[in-house]
């Protein structure tokens, strides 16, 4: 008993009795949470996940610059199109959720959808890679290898260069595709990540409670900075609007960025621990009209809703930009 003559595994004891009452299936996960974990391979695998989703969540979109408006030289509303598209696949992680947690794949409902979305996203950045892009929009100076992008007239003043290969502009829609296709790729791993962290973080014991969550998406974020400091060092070459006389090709990086998706697949398989999950009638997944009832129940609750207000309404404000970003940035501050 404690100072108040109460049982000391109350909160516990209350615990349990609420995740029977909701139904939702239990699972051995260990009390004391992943990051108290004695196994290291598990701890590996599983913040694995998150660095790899930073590398090419944060990379793949810094290429768009280089290539969309610096290679191809396409329309500045194509450009804004592009990185609206990339990004689509976030907006269903919902469903992607939904999925995770309705249709188990041999009793996981984590690790085969990791597999599975990293092995999609291997196989598109694998066909960005072999897939050529075609000349560049502008001539090249031959002495210097920078773009000819003016001309000067016998009085002095400045024209726009006439193009050596104008359809570039028109050619980006494949490439734009494939990059959304692999962005879904990583997008499916990343949802089937989240699920497992919220798994492990309410394992947690209360005094550590929230670590799991901060150190995922720390190590997510180192990751989103490694690949922005590589794209930006190695697609800095002229023939991306850079300074360098050196560099990768758009192919070549996108090679890169798929070796981490193809490690993800046997990492996901080997080290990721997933306890299989089970309710109390022996079933391993929750019926649609569960999980909707349960999501109901959720948004029915005042803090709750106000979250997710805050989350919809946080994009809208700021997500407000102008089709005119990329050429401020290419043809004003000249970067």
């Amino acid at each position: 008993l404690d100072a108040e003559g109460k049982p000391e595994d109350t909160e516990a004891e209350d615990d349990s009795h609420d995740t029977e009452e909701t139904g939702a299936p239990q699972t051995d996960m260990p009390r004391s949470g992943i990051m108290s974990e004695s196994d290291k391979k598990a701890y590996f695998g599983f913040l694995a996940q998150y660095f790899a989703v930073g590398i090419i969540y944060g990379g793949l979109p810094a290429t768009i610059y280089p290539v969309f408006l610096g290679y191809l030289n396409v329309p500045s509303y194509v450009y804004a199109t592009v990185g609206v598209i990339t990004s689509l696949p976030w907006s269903f992680k919902f469903f992607f959720g939904l999925i995770n947690d309705t249709v188990p794949i041999m009793g996981l409902r984590r690790k085969p959808y990791m597999m599975i979305g990293w092995a999609f996203c291997a196989i598109m950045l694998v066909i960005l890679f072999m897939t050529p892009l075609p000349e560049p929009y502008w001539c090249i100076d031959e002495k210097t290898g920078a773009y000819i992008k003016k001309k000067t007239l016998p009085d002095g003043s400045h024209l726009a260069a006439d193009p050596c290969h104008e359809e570039a502009a028109e050619l980006g829609g494949k490439f734009a595709i494939l990059m959304m296709l692999a962005a879904l790729g990583y997008v499916i791993a990343d949802v089937a990540a989240d699920g497992l962290l919220t798994e492990y973080a309410k394992a947690e014991p209360l005094e550590t409670r929230g670590s799991t969550q901060t150190t995922a998406y720390l190590t997510r974020s180192v990751g989103m900075v490694c690949s922005g400091m590589f794209v930006g060092l190695f697609m800095n070459s002229k023939l991306y609007n850079g300074s360098f006389d050196w560099g990768l090709s758009f192919e070549q990086v996108c090679l890169c960025f798929a070796l981490p998706a193809m490690l993800m697949v046997p990492i996901s398989a080997l080290l990721v621990h997933e306890p299989r999950a089970t309710s109390d009638d022996g079933k391993s997944q929750f019926k649609c009209s569960e999980y909707f009832a349960m999501c109901w129940e959720l948004l029915k609750s005042k803090a709750f809703f106000y979250a997710i207000l805050y989350v919809f309404l946080t994009p809208v404000i700021s997500g407000i930009s102008t089709t005119a970003a990329g050429q401020v940035k290419i043809s004003w501050a000249g970067v």
